[in-house]
């Protein structure tokens, strides 16, 4: 019976972490200004998110593309050896 109330725990446990992380990332990609929930207030300075987002977005496919040349440039060294 022990085994079954910890299995139940786990899955509990892992599905609520799972759920608010879910939840964390829409709210974050709704980019609303301010929030109201029960007796919290949350205000946000969107602007500076989407310009970090922007700067993100330009940054990863460089990365992608130096990776790219990198592993072609190891690839036509073993070609010549």
């Amino acid at each position: 019976m022990k085994s079954n109330e910890q299995i139940f725990w786990t899955f509990f446990l892992t599905t609520m972490c799972g759920f608010l992380l879910a939840l964390g990332r829409q709210m974050y990609k709704s980019k609303c200004k301010e929030i109201h929930c029960c007796c919290v207030h949350i205000v946000r300075d969107v602007e500076s998110e989407e310009k970090i987002d922007e700067i993100q977005m330009h940054q990863q496919p460089q990365s992608q593309t130096s990776s790219n040349s990198l592993e072609n440039s190891i690839v036509s060294q073993n070609n010549q050896i």
